[in-house]
């Protein structure tokens, strides 16, 4: 599962739309995170959604296909996630980037992190 801190900088970029089955977080009544998917009929019974308020978006944590369908329409000529069984993490790499996570989730994430902050870059 991505990390919180990457799924906050990545709504900065991206604008997600979360679908059914996607995971939101929210705030239980004695303050702690909870993780929670989107159902059809989510009611948050006393529980206080994350907002981003810089951002106005909703905080979810974005499934690693959606990570993967947003990194190949912006990689260049292509780029490979993998399992390092040696050194027990997964690694992104592309032409110009590579990055080693705990999970495939936060190896992709952070790839396009980078990716979109090079564009925002390019533009300003």
């Amino acid at each position: 599962m991505i990390s919180v801190e990457l799924a906050k900088e990545l709504a900065k970029y991206l604008p997600w739309e979360p679908k059914v089955g996607d995971l939101t977080i929210v705030y239980g009544d004695g303050g702690e995170e909870i993780i929670e998917p989107i159902i059809p009929k989510h009611e948050k019974e006393n529980k206080i959604v994350l907002s981003l308020r810089n951002v106005g978006h909703l905080i979810w944590l974005p499934r690693l296909t959606m990570l993967l369908y947003e990194l190949k329409k912006r990689a260049g000529k292509g780029f490979s996630l993998s399992y390092d069984k040696d050194t027990d993490k997964w690694r992104y790499q592309d032409d110009c980037f590579e990055s080693c996570h705990d999970n495939p989730e936060d190896a992709a994430a952070t790839a396009l992190l980078r990716l979109l902050q090079k564009e925002e870059h390019k533009k300003a």
